[in-house]
């Protein structure tokens, strides 16, 4: 008998916290003109507002991870819901751009503290075959948030039953980590590492810094018009990744404290799965382009702008419920979830083609789409932590949680960059068109990377 006798009704309130973190990075993007309206914010300050949580986001999440091994997921993971709930609170009471801005950087703090702690979690309280359904569950809800997000900030925009605005998109948080809290007390034991260790706090900063002059300048470069100096800071960024590296390798030769123990980044296969989580993450470049193409180009409302991703939101929540049910292994799994990126995206730029307007071939494209990535992550998930060692699940949910977030900022910036460079000389329905295929075309890199996996694994097993 498993001692975690509740480990399923834990699972429903870890899914439920995990779930905020890619609801608030959708939710925000449909209340970013009512916000700008409030505040008088200038495009800057808005993207500052969209930016900095998927920044701190990225650069926290590991520490995250690493912290939940040291003393107990649960207690990390609670502590993320507290410092969510306020910070929530924070945003919705912010009396100026500013503080929402600051606001949110503590928002993707708690984030960071929240999704590394589920994956450890099932790691640990589930029996091996139980995990793939754990996982699927836990995967499902981020298709669950990419229609969440849209629709309900395009409701909740649109209700004016309160004196409230754009607050609510934050507001909305505040019972769902209330009711998280409660519901992880009662269920979850604080399973952590059994020996105790101090943190690496040097390599967290070097990380951190890494990763943000990594990130900034992907992001800012057009605003900027990659001016020589925004190479040179990802540049400074690359080298500074390379000494965090080189200063974990000598810390763990020393026996000190290390934040990512390096062995995770020498083992091959591990560090495959997380380049193709990294590509397949490059979809996030449809929630930049979709709603701005509907809304700037067909003029149509925030609440019809959702609905229109709900095809690909839908499959995206129904791929992970169907992969435990699918019996090929993860290596044919990878290449049909890539599969159907591939023809969703294509198939959906080739409709595009033909008619601006969204039709019903775009719709069954977009479900293909949405069906591939759905089928992929919890495949790929399951397959990067079972490459690792229970001691390691923090570390390497943490790594997964940065591929995740990396290729989307990553993503999302070229595929933006595409679109909006080539609206004027293309017209919108081009440009939409261009940057929609330059989604599939990034998945065949996702291709060739599971083949060298294949081949590594036949490897060992001769």
């Amino acid at each position: 008998m498993n001692i975690y006798s509740k480990r399923w009704q834990a699972l429903g309130y870890l899914t439920a916290g995990a779930f905020l973190s890619p609801l608030d990075y959708f939710i925000v993007n449909m209340a970013l003109p009512s916000i700008k309206r409030a505040f008088n914010a200038s495009d800057h300050q808005l993207q500052m507002v969209v930016a900095i949580y998927g920044l701190t986001y990225a650069a926290l999440v590991v520490c995250g991870g690493r912290l939940g091994d040291l003393y107990g997921r649960k207690k990390i993971f609670v502590l993320g819901l507290y410092i969510f709930l306020l910070s929530s609170l924070a945003c919705a009471f912010s009396p100026g751009i500013t503080s929402l801005i600051i606001s949110r950087l503590f928002q993707g703090i708690g984030a960071s503290f929240l999704a590394p702690q589920v994956l450890a979690s099932i790691r640990v309280l589930f029996y091996a075959d139980e995990q793939p359904k754990a996982v699927s569950i836990f995967s499902s809800v981020f298709g669950l948030a990419s229609v969440a997000g849209q629709l309900l900030g395009g409701f909740l925009l649109n209700l004016h039953v309160t004196e409230f605005s754009w607050e609510m998109v934050f507001l909305i948080n505040v019972p769902v980590t209330l009711v998280c809290i409660v519901g992880t007390h009662f269920t979850m034991d604080n399973n952590r590492e059994e020996k105790s260790q101090k943190i690496d706090f040097t390599g967290a900063l070097l990380l951190i810094i890494s990763l943000l002059m990594i990130i900034c300048p992907i992001i800012f470069g057009r605003k900027y018009h990659w001016a020589w100096w925004i190479f040179a800071v990802l540049l400074t960024g690359t080298v500074l990744l390379i000494v965090f590296y080189k200063f974990e390798v000598k810390s763990l030769h020393n026996n000190r404290p290390v934040l990512i123990d390096p062995s995770l980044l020498q083992y091959q296969p591990f560090v495959l799965c997380l380049l193709i989580i990294f590509f397949y993450n490059f979809t996030s470049g449809l929630f930049i382009c979709y709603p701005y193409y509907l809304q700037q180009f067909l003029h149509w409302n925030p609440v019809n702008t959702g609905f229109a991703i709900i095809p690909y939101g839908i499959a995206f929540f129904l791929g992970p419920l169907l992969v435990p049910k699918i019996k090929f292994s993860a290596y044919i799994m990878i290449y049909i979830g890539l599969g159907l990126l591939i023809s969703g995206f294509s198939l959906a730029s080739l409709f595009l083609y033909l008619s601006e307007n969204p039709s019903m071939g775009m719709n069954f494209s977009l479900f293909l789409a949405g069906l591939g990535h759905g089928i992929i992550m919890p495949v790929m998930m399951r397959k990067a932590i079972a490459l690792t060692g229970r001691e390691k699940a923090g570390q390497a949910s943490g790594l997964i949680s940065i591929s995740i977030q990396i290729g989307s900022v990553t993503g999302g910036t070229i595929i933006g960059t595409v679109f909006f460079s080539t609206i004027g000389s293309l017209g919108f329905p081009k440009a939409f068109t261009l940057a929609i295929f330059m989604i599939a075309i990034a998945q065949i890199a996702g291709i060739f990377i599971n083949k060298k996996l294949l081949r590594y694994q036949n490897t060992v097993e001769k």
